[in-house]
């Protein structure tokens, strides 16, 4: 929908639109990542300070684990 991503929860019923960041961010979580390499790829995407991609980064990352859309693991 535009430059929005639109995903459904089929399981809780609910939408979620992602914006530009949000977006690149779940494209990014194919692949476990730490927040350290996600901020260090989306700072090579976006302009954006390590401070501001970082806070962004950690909010998006806590509302996806609020939502039950990510599980959060520790490195074997």
């Amino acid at each position: 929908m535009g430059d929005e991503l639109v995903m459904m929860d089929t399981s809780q019923g609910q939408y979620f639109g992602l914006n530009s960041l949000a977006s690149q961010i779940w494209s990014l979580l194919i692949t476990p990542k730490s927040i350290d390499d996600l901020v260090v790829e989306l700072m090579s995407i976006f302009d954006v300070t390590e401070e501001e991609c970082r806070a962004d980064t950690a909010l998006f990352l806590q509302q996806l684990v609020d939502k039950q859309l990510v599980k959060v693991t520790t490195a074997a």
